[in-house]
């Protein structure tokens, strides 16, 4: 039975099945043919090999492990309005026999992908990090580490993804929690990694330990600090300019398409391809798509949309190399990579007006697509005084309208910082959670832009 994505016309069908198919020579480059948006009748062709990780060390305890495996593949079909089929099969069940739903040779370079060896923290690693959680901290090393085939039934290219960071935390006396996430160096010695988790550690239980104010100050200023503001444009700005909200014309930026929604200084963009740190990259897309950037807001206007092979069929555009799946068992949906929120070059920059707040750690509570409302808390928000000092404050909730405070921003800090956890991620129409990391330079919102009330339910 088809099923109709969230707010939009699109639908996808799902089978555990595979269809037959013949195929040309494979080729390891991107097909040329997957830039097209308009590919009806054209079948698409993906395999994964991944695992999802997440170990946590705690004092004086042995590590806690979760691991999720994937081996796996599926073929979605496009009827070149924004309908899909989608088939998928465990292991190797639509690359051999007589269900086998791809070319030969394609078939080949997805069996190799199942071999491919995932990141598995060793027992140095597991030392480094159960040094860190014995000076008071908790940590959580979280990984993402996933090989695909994918491209077009006759046609398609491998690439490799991988995230890996380590979350650092301590519970505060009223029981709150102070944290800080740094990527994990897979690459380096275990030991060079330990410092830099040791430093977050020393980061946490400094913050922890400040002076804890009762009252909630009015009138002050908000900074999110580059690196903190991820997820804060990943809801504003990301959700409604996915092209299946935009082509449901329920996104609050789809009637301002080409007009000015943000000061000139603001570019948001999002794209895979190239960076270091938190990252998310990947060559191509869950569906063979080139990955590139993408311009959401240009020198504060509004511009393209992030797209899947279906919705830039139905929109009629380029595809922009944001299809992506949970996993195999999943159908591609138009979803954001490394959402990255810039301060143009020469900005002037602005000091707070007097004392000001810092909300840490914000999480999303509710948000209204359609008219850009929005409710986050901030459940470390640290108030700085004129004087010099910091005291933590109770946790807040930031009540405010997107339009409005889009348009309201100022440039506080032009140095842009990553942020993501390999554990954590994106929900979109119940497929969680999907990896995504964020970037974003410092900006300030200043006081009565957005209603900052003690957040009551903890």
């Amino acid at each position: 039975m088809a099923a109709r994505r969230r707010g939009t016309p699109l639908h996808q069908r799902t089978a555990h099945a595979a269809d037959r198919a013949g195929g040309d020579e494979v080729t390891r480059e991107p097909d040329p043919e997957v830039n097209r948006a308009a590919d009806g009748g054209r079948k698409r062709f993906f395999a994964e090999h991944a695992r999802r990780l997440r170990r946590e060390y705690r004092q004086n305890a042995d590590p806690v492990t979760e691991s999720t495996h994937r081996r796996g593949a599926c073929t979605e079909t496009h009827d070149g309005r924004g309908h899909v089929v989608h088939r998928f099969g465990d292991r190797d069940t639509l690359l051999s026999g007589r269900g086998r739903a791809v070319a030969t040779q394609v078939a080949d370079l997805a069996l190799k992908a199942y071999d491919r060896p995932l990141f598995t923290p060793d027992e140095q690693v597991d030392k480094v990090l159960g040094e860190v959680a014995r000076s008071g901290v908790d940590v959580t090393l979280g990984c993402f580490h996933q090989h695909v085939a994918v491209g077009t039934d006759s046609a398609c290219t491998t690439d490799e993804r991988l995230v890996c960071t380590v979350e650092v935390s301590a519970e505060t006396e009223e029981g709150g929690v102070c944290s800080e996430v740094v990527p994990w160096p897979t690459a380096l010695d275990a030991a060079e990694g330990g410092e830099l988790v040791a430093r977050a550690a020393d980061t946490v239980l400094a913050r922890r330990a400040l002076p804890r104010a009762t009252d909630l100050p009015e009138g002050r200023d908000l900074v999110l600090l580059a690196g903190r503001a991820g997820s804060f444009f990943h809801e504003l700005v990301g959700h409604p300019m996915e092209a299946d909200v935009v082509a449901s014309a329920t996104s609050y930026l789809t009637t301002r398409a080409g007009r000015h929604v943000a000061p000139e200084w603001l570019t948001v963009v999002d794209g895979a391809a190239g960076g270091a740190g938190h990252n998310y990259r990947a060559v191509v897309d869950d569906e063979g798509m080139p990955s590139r950037d993408t311009l959401l807001i240009e020198g504060g206007v509004v511009r393209e949309p992030m797209t899947d092979a279906a919705t830039a069929a139905l929109l009629g555009v380029r595809a922009t190399g944001n299809g992506r799946r949970l996993d195999y068992r999943h159908p591609a949906i138009p979803r954001m990579t490394h959402t990255r929120a810039l301060v143009a070059d020469g900005a002037v920059t602005r000091t707070p007006d007097g004392d000001w707040i810092a909300p840490l750690d914000l999480q999303l509570l509710t948000m209204n697509i359609a008219t850009g409302e929005f409710v986050f808390r901030s459940y470390t928000p640290l108030h700085h005084r004129e004087d010099g000092s910091v005291v933590r404050l109770p946790p807040v909730d930031l009540h405010g309208q997107g339009p409005r405070v889009l348009a309201g921003l100022e440039p506080y800090d032009a140095e842009s910082k990553g942020y993501g956890r390999a554990t954590k991620g994106c929900g979109k129409l119940g497929q969680f959670p999907l990896v995504v990391t964020f970037a974003n330079a410092g900006v300030l919102l200043p006081a009565g832009l957005v209603d900052v009330r003690e957040a009551r339910d903890g």
